[in-house]
């Protein structure tokens, strides 16, 4: 039995000596250093006079609108000179506006207005020859009224005019030149002469002493010159138009109705 328990007993190890070596002295006051470096405890100390205060956090919203705005100046270095201009054209225009205004008080101008005071009528201004057709000449002698106060026109020559029946051109002429003034009352001519066309029925019928209404439009175109004070300024076009009703062609007829309209382009 105790030969059993000692075979049962489970046999030691064998113990191995290991031997070990004290590292070099060099190395080993290196690795000292680094070790006392790492874990070495540093204290800073700052006095405190030098200590800043941290503004309130209501502030932030001014600080930033501070920033945007300088970086707004650095970005647009012309932005005042901008203002400037802006600022004086402004002025220009409101100094612009109170002049024509007071020119508009002072001046006071209007359309001219026309009427067709005369007209008489030669059925043969020109000799014919055979195979032509009479060129009656109209001789229209109109009368304009300036209702401006202070505003003269001066009426260039060489504006075309025709006279119409029924949108057909019956004759055709030019304007005269004159001078006009302000609050003034003008008599002037318009001559045309006949077209060499076959004339309606009812003018050759009226050349001849018919007593039949004839409708005729006078369309006259103008070029003007407006002048203030003296001075006169850039032409301008002037158009009038005369619905006239006429009663007997010959030598002198009669006006039995008018509607004249002035278009001035100032």
């Amino acid at each position: 039995m105790a030969e059993q328990a000692l075979s049962c007993t489970p046999p030691r190890p064998t113990s191995t000596a290991v031997t070990l070596h004290d590292p070099p002295p060099a190395e080993a006051d290196k690795s000292d250093t680094e070790t006392s470096l790492q874990l070495g405890t540093y204290v800073i100390q700052v006095p405190k006079d030098q200590i800043y205060r941290v503004p309130p956090p209501e502030n932030a919203h001014l600080v930033e609108q501070y920033r945007n705005r300088d970086k707004n100046e650095r970005r647009s270095p012309c932005l005042g000179c901008l203002k400037w201009i802006l600022g004086a054209v402004l002025l220009v225009l409101l100094l612009v506006i109170v002049i024509t205004g007071v020119i508009l008080v002072t001046v006071r101008p209007g359309n001219p207005t026309f009427s067709v005071q005369r007209l008489s009528v030669n059925s043969s201004p020109h000799k014919t020859t055979k195979g032509s057709h009479p060129r009656p000449e109209y001789d229209f002698t109109m009368r304009v009224r300036n209702p401006s106060k202070g505003m003269g026109f001066t009426y260039e020559a060489g504006g075309k005019t025709v006279v119409l029946h029924k949108g057909v051109n019956v004759a055709a002429g030019t304007t005269l030149a004159f001078v006009q003034g302000p609050k003034n009352t003008t008599t002037f001519r318009l001559v045309l002469h006949g077209s060499n066309i076959l004339l309606p029925k009812v003018i050759d019928m009226s050349l001849k002493g018919s007593k039949d209404v004839i409708p005729l439009e006078l369309a006259a175109e103008f070029t003007v010159k407006p002048r203030v004070a003296g001075v006169e300024l850039g032409p301008t076009s002037m158009s009038v138009t005369c619905d006239v009703r006429v009663r007997r062609l010959v030598k002198e007829a009669r006006i039995l109705s008018q509607e004249c309209k002035t278009n001035l382009q100032l």
